[in-house]
């Protein structure tokens, strides 16, 4: 017997199964659509760029969890271990509200005169993704 006996075996499936991520492709240098669908990790790579790249609260059409707020930080006067730390943590912040993202470790953070460049890995239940943003 189930758990949840008013429910059908399609709809507990449904609870255990998490779903294949999909997106749209994009092309960053461009910045168009190619046309194609992407599943699993490459389509979770695409959606952790896009997070990255757009400014969290400027957009009505997203939700205000969507984004990183990196702005406020960059160009201040603030002593650079500070600003490594804090960059760090705001960008796990704004990447770890996706459900499949376990973790985002060894963060290589450069800030360069008002640049910042950003690597680091992604832990996903689809595998390990590297990230390379520049010029955040």
């Amino acid at each position: 017997m189930s758990l949840f006996p008013f429910m059908n075996k399609r709809e507990e499936s449904l609870l255990t199964t998490p779903t294949l991520h999909k997106e749209y492709d994009f092309d960053f240098a461009t910045g168009q659509l190619t046309g194609k669908t992407l599943e699993g990790k490459e389509a979770l790579k695409v959606w952790i760029y896009k997070t990255l790249l757009t400014k969290r609260y400027r957009y009505l059409i997203y939700s205000w969890d969507y984004g990183q707020d990196l702005e406020e930080i960059i160009g201040q006067d603030y002593e650079k271990g500070l600003i490594v730390s804090e960059v760090e943590r705001r960008i796990k912040d704004c990447l770890l509200i996706n459900d499949k993202i376990k973790s985002c470790t060894n963060f290589n953070i450069q800030l360069i005169n008002d640049q910042l460049n950003v690597e680091f890995k992604v832990n996903t239940i689809y595998g390990e993704v590297d990230i390379n943003v520049p010029c955040i």
